[in-house]
């Protein structure tokens, strides 16, 4: 007979702790025999959906990217380097010619080599017109034992599945050209094949959730796997769990636990949900105490789970295709044993309470930057071909002191030096300096001092040719040269890094008493976080990131009133935050003021100086509470607006219908890349969810 494994012996008691005591032993009574009946379970169907009201796409996607449908014209210029640096301030004979950096153009006229075009990229990229942007089935179970009155066992399993009846691109669709997207350095399935819409993977393919189950249309996670113990004034949770410390619509100040997931539906799910849905849990223990009859004290330390960020070309991604998806160090560097704890505590005295907190954690959004792509690959083309037999007539192998990029190279070949470099050569890239700049402005990049650091930290690239450039003219001539010599567009490879950080908080609440009723019994609050050292994302992708001390103060004001004696009471909330060094998503406030992503211009970011955003958002129930109107509107005071109105019908017999609407506009006013909401402006949709309760 086989022996069963261990593993076969915790999952046969498992089962049999679940099922009738008869069924094991009919004969005997244990404390398994009565497990049964002390389960509950809860569960809750739904499915989501939702179409695009507007002809705007997504303009991180693909089909949606800049100048998709516009001619550019690119044309070649000679490397400095190649004219042995004559005439540039940088070069060994500075002022003996005019200046020659990146202004030189190259004519055509060489058989077979092309210098100078109009490049479209639809020519190149499928058209795709999506107009559904969202659609799913969830099904949410909650089982709960107890074992005692004081011990309980909670799970909550979650399962989505996504038919994927979208029209989305396909790395397919470009094999013709350039030798296809190519793989490796590192877990490139993202942009292989078709979108995938919930894998969460790093680098090395492993998933970062430890405790789900993903694919490209379909995950199972545990959302809720915990052991719960009460005893007196305390309360113990052990296992895999969410851990909620705000209430804000949209704003998170003390919610600093988890990390957010962002693939299903970004920010644009019904918004009174506060986070419910995308919280990352992680394995933690979390132990609260009523510590007085005022005072309650609740700390917690737990696994660093990250944020998720959205996958390429999927509905709502938020990163330019054209680049790889960021390759993701979690496991790497070992962020996956490292561990978040922190505590706070809150009190109430009548109408005054104060809340503090402190943690130490790793920042879940991370930090980005330039990283090797480690893809050999050489170039594509005739004009491709003549820059690869130039490389290969510079002296090989020359000594340090010796070497020259001009005379010498450091490679066996071109590709050799990409794979140093961030840059790939293959198809649905950037394809020129204009797309260069709108799609670094999309981001919150700085594309001139982008360009110019990766020249400079990665020398790879200085040995093909490349050197910096003075101005935005000098970057587009030198990109496009680039491009042009890839024999189409280059792909970029950036990637993600964790820093520890300590997090502090202070806040303060009040109850009016009035005897105006629109004055009375308003619950006021102010919170601050303050982050000394704070680690983002420098605008330039430079591996120096940017280092802020950063606050941010929130100040809300909620109320429930009623407008009649017939009508149930309506909440309302109006939320006001004042951020002094990042936006609502963690990126820098430093990458604001460039290219505003369209096809319009081409700008380096300037920053601004602060982010605020004001809140107003509530709901009201009808007399028999057969339907519940909700709205919700976030407002980037720099001229950005997301507006969300909705209506609840309870139909009964557990089943309810919402529909709501999300509006976006990041143009208001002002300069639209100034606000946040101008980064999803393609985002207008209508959203139906049925959910029903078993």
């Amino acid at each position: 007979m086989k022996r069963l494994s261990r593993h076969h012996v915790w999952a046969l008691a498992v089962l049999s702790a679940y099922l009738p005591a008869g069924a094991v032993h009919a004969e005997e009574e244990s404390f398994l025999s009565g497990i049964w009946e002390r389960t509950s379970m809860n569960t809750v169907f739904r499915t989501d959906a939702s179409y695009r009201t507007t002809g705007m796409r997504n303009q991180y996607n693909q089909t949606g990217a800049p100048y998709q449908n516009v001619g550019v014209a690119r044309q070649a210029y000679v490397p400095p380097t190649l004219l042995l640096g004559v005439g540039s301030p940088d070069g060994p004979f500075p002022g003996l010619l005019p200046a020659t950096n990146w202004n030189v153009p190259i004519p055509n006229g060489i058989p077979g080599v092309v210098t100078s075009d109009v490049v479209r990229r639809s020519d190149f990229i499928p058209d795709r017109n999506q107009e559904l942007n969202y659609f799913t089935f969830k099904i949410s179970s909650e089982i709960t034992t107890k074992f005692s009155d004081n011990f309980q066992f909670i799970a909550r399993v979650r399962a989505i599945f996504d038919p994927r009846l979208y029209d989305g691109f396909n790395s397919a669709d470009v094999a013709q050209f350039q030798g296809g997207i190519p793989d490796g350095g590192g877990y490139r399935g993202d942009d292989i094949g078709t979108p995938n819409y919930f894998g969460a993977k790093a680098r090395n393919g492993k998933n970062i959730n430890p405790l789900e189950l993903s694919s490209r249309n379909y995950m199972v996670d545990l959302p809720t796997f915990i052991l719960d113990y009460k005893y007196d004034n305390i309360n113990v949770r052990v296992g895999n769990q969410q851990i909620a410390w705000g209430q804000a619509i949209f704003l998170q100040t003390f919610d600093i636990p988890n990390g957010l997931d962002f693939r299903r539906h970004l920010i644009l799910d019904r918004a009174i949900e506060e986070f419910e849905d995308e919280r990352v849990p992680k394995l933690s223990i979390r132990a609260t105490m009523q510590a007085t009859d005022a005072i309650v004290v609740d700390a917690y330390a737990g696994k660093f789970q990250p944020s998720i960020i959205p996958n390429p070309n999927t509905s709502f991604n938020v990163a330019p295709a054209q680049f790889y998806k960021p390759l993701d160090n979690y496991y790497l560097h070992n962020y996956d044993w490292k561990i978040d704890y922190g505590m706070r505590a809150k009190a109430d005295y009548g109408q005054w309470g104060w809340s503090a907190f402190a943690a130490s954690r790793y920042n879940p959004l991370g930090a980005f930057r330039w990283a090797k792509s480690g893809i050999n690959k050489g170039l594509t083309g005739g004009f491709g071909a003549l820059v690869e037999s130039a490389y290969m007539l510079k002296v090989p192998g020359c000594s340090p002191e010796a070497y020259n990029p001009s005379l010498c190279r450091n490679y066996d070949s071109v590709g050799a030096a990409l794979a140093e470099s961030p840059f790939t050569v293959a198809p649905a890239g950037v394809y020129s300096g204009d797309e260069w700049f709108a799609a670094a402005g999309s981001v919150r990049l700085a594309g001139l001092d982008a360009l110019n650091t990766v020249i400079a930290e990665f020398p790879a690239l200085q040995d093909i040719y490349a050197s910096s450039v003075n101005d935005i003219d000098e970057a587009k001539n030198l990109l496009n040269t680039f491009f042009l010599g890839s024999g189409g567009s280059l792909r970029g490879t950036i990637e993600r890094e964790y820093f520890r950080e300590e997090v502090f908080g202070l806040g303060g609440s009040y109850v009016t008493s009035s005897d105006n009723e629109w004055l009375n019994e308003i619950i006021l609050n102010v919170e601050t976080q303050y982050t000394p050292k704070r680690v983002f994302t420098n605008p330039s992708l430079s591996v120096g990131f940017l280092k802020d001390d950063e606050y941010i103060v929130t100040a809300v004001a909620e109320k429930w009133t009623r407008w009649s004696a017939a009508f149930p009471a309506a909440y309302l909330v109006f939320e006001y935050q004042h951020r002094s060094d990042s936006d609502l998503i963690g990126l820098n406030l430093n990458g604001y003021n460039g290219n505003d992503g369209s096809a319009q211009q081409s700008k380096n970011a300037s920053g601004i100086g602060s982010a605020n955003y004001l809140v107003f958002a509530g709901f009201q129930p009808v007399p028999n509470r057969t339907f519940v109107f909700e709205w919700a509107f976030l407002w980037d005071i720099q001229g950005g607006l997301l507006a969300q109105p909705e209506v609840q019908w309870n139909i009964g017999n557990g089943l309810i219908m919402e529909v709501f609407y999300n509006y976006t506009n990041g143009h208001l006013y002002s300069n639209p890349n100034k606000n946040l909401i101008r980064a999803i402006d393609y985002a207008d949709e209508v959203a139906v969810r049925f959910t029903y309760q078993f």
